[in-house]
């Protein structure tokens, strides 16, 4: 059917009227229905300015819409997860926030959940391993500070009496000096040897001398104070580094050490039994205060006493190094 148009309606108004009523169609019968209307009854010219209409409402309103999309589906998971990863990473938020995220990007909010869960437990691993590493060092270096220790004890004790010897000696007196030189006390060295000790092996044997040399280390090590080290010199001789200590107490000392010594070495079956002289130096009394000067004192101080021993005794003197 043709569409009637007045003639006496001018264009513009006739286009007015045509897009009033093309709106009223619009509202009234819900714009695709409406449209199939006005084609079906022939209104093309009112068909088409519906349809202008429609696309010149549509477009603006799919564009807002797609931008809602857009930003639903993909700029607001894009910020979500770009705020959360950092805090998820400096312990702020848990791992399990990522959940939080929606849109496009969830299924690469859930990667990343993975992945970090992964990290997280990879970390855990690492330390775990590294705090079983520290500890195997630490017990092995325990062990091998233990054998070291055992080694060091070895090599600074003599064998048969369980004092230290020599090497210990070198080491300690020193030392002890400065202690007592810092401390402004005194200290005193008793240097210890067994008279007629080479006359009990010949008759004996060594057997004899080393039960004894051992029975001498017990006496004198039960004698001295507490503090005070006692060292196997070699041989029969043995020397004691007593700190703090003045003249008059090391001398005690020394006298009661030989007093005992000289009861034990009556028990031996021989012409002339083991007794002990022992030379004292004290520290403040020698010309210069070192180790070797105090020893050198000392070992003067046990020849003098040997020779008055052996004068009174008869019995054959030993040459000492002056």
């Amino acid at each position: 059917m043709t569409e009637f148009v007045d003639p006496s309606i001018s264009r513009p108004r006739l286009v007015r009227k045509r897009i009033v009523s093309a709106l009223i169609i619009l509202v009234e019968s819900g714009g695709f229905i409406g449209l199939t209307a006005l084609l079906l009854s022939g209104r093309l010219m009112d068909a088409l300015v519906v349809l202008q209409l429609m696309l010149a409402v549509a477009l603006p309103v799919t564009v807002m819409w797609a931008t809602v999309r857009r930003h639903r589906n993909w700029h607001q998971p894009l910020g979500q997860l770009q705020e959360l990863i950092p805090q998820v990473r400096d312990g702020v938020e848990p791992i399990e926030s990522l959940g939080k995220v929606g849109g496009k990007l969830a299924t690469l909010a859930a990667v990343c959940q993975q992945m970090l869960r992964d990290i997280r437990e990879e970390k855990l691993r690492i330390a775990q391993l590294e705090e079983e590493v520290r500890q195997r060092i630490a017990s092995r270096t325990e062990v091998l500070e233990r054998r070291i220790g055992a080694l060091r004890q070895q090599a600074a004790r003599d064998g048969l009496t369980g004092l230290f010897n020599r090497r210990a000696l070198d080491d300690y007196l020193p030392e002890a000096i400065e202690r007592c030189k810092a401390a402004g006390t005194p200290l005193c060295v008793l240097m210890i040897d067994i008279d007629n000790f080479k006359p009990l092996n010949d008759t004996l044997g060594h057997a004899a001398g080393d039960q004894m040399l051992k029975s001498l280390s017990q006496l004198i090590r039960s004698t001295i104070r507490e503090g005070d080290v006692a060292f196997r010199n070699g041989g029969d001789e043995f020397v004691v580094v007593m700190e703090d200590c003045a003249p008059e107490t090391g001398q005690s000392l020394a006298q009661r050490i030989s007093s005992l010594g000289g009861d034990f070495g009556k028990t031996f079956r021989v012409k002339h039994p083991p007794e002990l002289s022992i030379g004292i130096a004290n520290l403040d009394e020698v010309r210069e205060a070192n180790a070797q000067v105090l020893l050198r004192a000392a070992d003067q101080a046990l020849y003098r006493m040997k020779t008055t021993h052996h004068a009174a005794t008869g019995a054959p003197a030993r040459k000492r190094s002056a």
